[in-house]
């Protein structure tokens, strides 16, 4: 099981419907923008090592990430804090309106200066965009945590190549990068003894500011929030990784602790979240959505004609709707030609609207759909009667401090605890994950 996080000062972070699908979080252009694209960062990260002009990337004296050291940290930013051609090695400058993993990172070398060869990281290159732009172009949200995912495998890959068994790996993901380590997380799991890069290669998870958090689950080994993710608060399948994955979300933080039933806003999201949004070029706005909204009819046609059963399910359109916002989720390869739609519209209303044998069904499930709405829905009033509007945005930017004199434990000094409390255990041989 995952060492425990150690509880050494007082801890204000932990005061205090219906399962659906893993879908893709789709905080691209509303709420979670505020929080991420104008989160206060700063101006480098903390103890940053210096080069030379000409002499490479500017890597940190305590990070031994180019020596296969016996833990790696992989550590995948929030939104606008990444790019697809960051070093992965490099101490960047911060620019002042993002979050930065860096007080994870570098406090974690240093805390383990003393033991070289120890720690390591790396951070992970992608575009972390939501897709909003202002004079060029860039990847809508879904495709940025795409490529999150495939450039977290390749350091994966590259490192298990390069350093075998010598090295294990952390994985650290704060918001957007939060999605990126769940998706990559949730793979991994389940994975075979022999993968290249197996379970047994995961020495701890740790996602701040999770949108798929499981509703009510510890906070770094304290009772967390009641609520769940964003986009998601079921039950999470980590497999043979579920033991070492922790999660870091403080009270009201939307991403991560948001009320249940809250569908519509999803959908909305969801859309949002495969289109892109620039101003040097509008039309471009306009193209998506088009294209977007007949995609997702046709996948969500194919979703309800290839199961003969939809009509009696208690799957609701809504439902259909916000799962295949996902465009990474396959549905079934229907053939919905002339012939099979006719025979679809056939059964359902009949020749000229007077009635088919599938009539009474359809009429049922509409009126179910009425009743359903309400309910998938009914948390929205709490976005509003509850304080998230105030504290949504403070409580999702503030788990990191790197200041010795606070007399507060932050999530971050937390974090930086439990890594080196497995980097210790790597160095002992203690098992796997133990």
């Amino acid at each position: 099981m995952v060492l425990p996080i150690r509880q050494f000062r007082p801890d204000i972070t932990n005061f205090g419907g219906r399962v659906r699908p893993f879908r893709t979080s789709v905080l691209a252009a509303a709420a979670l923008a505020a929080l991420s694209v104008f989160a206060p960062g700063a101006a480098a990260a903390p103890g940053s090592g210096s080069s030379l002009p000409g002499s490479g990337p500017v890597v940190h004296p305590d990070n031994g990430a180019l020596d296969c050291p016996d833990l790696l940290i992989v550590a995948v930013s929030g939104a606008t804090d990444s790019s697809a051609d960051r070093n992965p090695v490099e101490e960047e400058t911060r620019r002042l309106w993002s979050n930065w993993v860096g007080n994870v990172t570098v406090p974690a070398g240093e805390a383990n200066s003393g033991d070289p060869g120890s720690v390591g990281w790396m951070y992970v290159p992608y575009p972390s965009t939501y897709g909003l732009g202002l004079l060029r172009d860039v990847p809508t949200y879904q495709d940025s945590v795409a490529a999150g995912v495939a450039s977290t495998n390749r350091i994966l890959d590259e490192q298990k190549t390069r350093c075998g068994d010598r090295t294990r790996f952390v994985l650290v993901g704060y918001s957007v990068g939060g999605e990126v380590v769940e998706r990559v997380t949730r793979e991994l799991g389940h994975r075979p003894a022999d993968a290249h890069v197996s379970p047994d290669d995961i020495a701890g998870v740790v996602l701040i500011g999770d949108p798929y958090r499981p509703a009510g689950v510890d906070s770094l080994g304290a009772p967390g929030p009641s609520g769940g993710g964003f986009m998601s608060s079921e039950p999470a399948d980590y497999g043979a990784l579920a033991d070492r994955v922790q999660h870091a979300c403080r009270p009201y933080d939307i991403a991560c602790d948001a009320p249940e039933d809250i569908a519509i806003l999803e959908l909305a999201l969801g859309v949002l979240g495969q289109m892109r949004f620039t101003l040097a070029n509008p039309l471009q706005t306009i193209t998506d959505a088009e294209r977007v909204i007949s995609t997702m009819a046709a996948r969500a046609a194919a979703h309800i004609v290839s199961d003969d059963d939809w009509w009696q399910s208690d799957e609701s359109l809504l439902d259909v709707l916000r799962a295949v916002a996902d465009k990474t989720r396959p549905v079934p390869d229907e053939d919905l030609g002339p012939d099979r739609l006719r025979e679809i519209l056939d059964w359902a209303v009949g020749p000229g609207m007077t009635g088919g044998p599938g009539t009474p069904v359809v009429l049922e499930k509409l009126r179910a759909e009425g009743a359903g709405f309400v309910e998938d829905n009914s948390g929205v009033v709490e976005l509003v009667l509850k304080p998230y509007i105030f504290l949504a945005f403070i409580q999702h930017i503030a788990y990191w401090n790197n200041n010795p004199h606070d007399p507060w434990y932050w999530e971050s000094e937390k974090i930086v605890d439990w890594i080196s409390a497995l980097a210790r255990a790597e160095r002992d041989g203690a098992p796997a994950g133990k």
